[in-house]
């Protein structure tokens, strides 16, 4: 069995429990698989990554970066050469959580690139599976050529909610039924808890997001105050505060920089690995993240969290867990965002949402269960 993955890494910490989901299903599933993985998205975690899988780089991935040769056949508009396209694999998997987009202007979305991975390994006779990940919207003409490709190749796409699927449909790019829905899979993932952070169990844990300042309408400066206010706000509970890292160096420079406007009395926690992160958060009292994994996995280990929001992902997540838009924080209203905290800082209530969440998340890991059986069964 010869898995090739896309889209996942080990810099966002979100997209390091989607690798963790994926090769501890594989190692249940098929133990003796080979995996094959770009080194530059796990070059950050090839020192804490582990699993019993035969991993693999891909082939002259190295060679072709330094050579630089893409970047000539690229100007000159010729198909570029891709490591993917060395591998024959059984299974593709894409996890790349949000990247169909028009809110997403990136290589990543380049219609010619995926055209170029994709039909090379249709043409081998591989299923090429979009784990569940958010779509849309879907206007732009680069968006729209993108999915097409999707529609074309993809064995199986698996949107994680309505609004991802109502947008696929309504791009008629897809064949529907194609198109699976399936929420977020990494609630089978179990954190780690990082026993040097004891002293912040039970604690206020406060997930910045730099995209909240680039595609979320609020300016560097409001959002640094809004976090420091909510951090002051938590500090009323009586409660450890800390600001925790889950991306990369961006968001620890909002961490720094929020600790700075609190006069560096809260403290900021980086350099965790993915299972670290989801431990800690897991033993949080209240989340206040802007971060979607950083959502993930408070709600899947049962955490009352209230978010930020950029994109409707963050709504509808909340929507699987039995609660509602009314734990989207309004970034134009700041005493109605305070009011919220409080709401949650109280000891009944945060109880009552406790069990609401609680109870969800069996069904939610019988839907992951589900979709891995839908996948084994291509």
């Amino acid at each position: 069995m010869i898995i090739l993955l896309s889209g996942v890494e080990t810099n966002n910490k979100g997209a390091e429990l989607m690798l963790y989901a994926i090769l501890q299903e594989i190692e249940r599933k098929y133990p003796d698989a080979d995996i094959y993985i770009s080194s530059n998205n796990v070059g950050q975690g090839l020192d804490y990554v582990r699993t019993n899988l035969k991993m693999h780089f891909l082939p002259y991935e190295k060679l072709i970066g330094k050579t630089h040769i893409n970047s000539i056949l690229w100007r000159m508009g010729l198909q570029t050469i891709e490591g993917m396209n060395f591998v024959s694999s059984n299974y593709f998997f894409d996890g790349s959580g949000f990247l169909f987009s028009d809110q997403c202007k990136l290589w990543g979305t380049n219609p010619k690139w995926w055209e170029n991975i994709l039909n090379h390994q249709s043409k081998k006779g591989s299923n090429i599976v979009f784990l569940p990940q958010a779509f849309g919207p879907i206007e732009l003409e680069m968006t729209k050529q993108a999915v097409s490709v999707l529609g074309k190749y993809a064995t199986i796409i698996m949107p994680r909610e309505q609004v991802s699927y109502d947008y696929l449909k309504k791009s008629d790019l897809v064949d529907m039924r194609k198109v699976h829905m399936y929420t977020d899979f990494t609630s089978l993932v179990d954190g780690i808890f990082p026993n040097n952070y004891n002293h912040l169990k039970g604690g206020i844990c406060i997930i910045p997001n730099k995209k909240m300042i680039e595609k979320g309408g609020i300016s560097y400066e409001n959002y640094i105050r809004l976090l420091s206010e909510i951090a002051q706000e938590g500090k009323k509970s009586g409660r450890p505060i800390y600001l925790l890292n889950h991306e990369g160096p961006k968001d620890a420079e909002l961490c720094v920089q929020c600790k700075e406007s609190l006069d560096n009395k809260v403290e900021a926690v980086t350099d965790l690995n993915g299972l670290e992160v989801k431990g800690l958060i897991s033993s949080a009292y209240l989340v206040i993240t802007s971060r979607f994994h950083g959502l993930a996995s408070s709600l899947n280990t049962g955490v009352p969290t209230l978010a930020t929001s950029w994109s409707h992902k963050y709504e509808e997540l909340f929507k699987d867990y039995g609660l509602g838009k009314e734990f989207i924080l309004p970034l134009e209203n700041k005493d109605a965002a305070l009011e919220k905290v409080g709401i949650l800082l109280d000891k009944n209530e945060n109880s009552r949402i406790r069990t609401i969440i609680e109870s969800k998340v069996p069904d939610i890991k019988k839907q992951t269960c589900e979709m891995w059986n839908t996948i084994w069964n291509l």
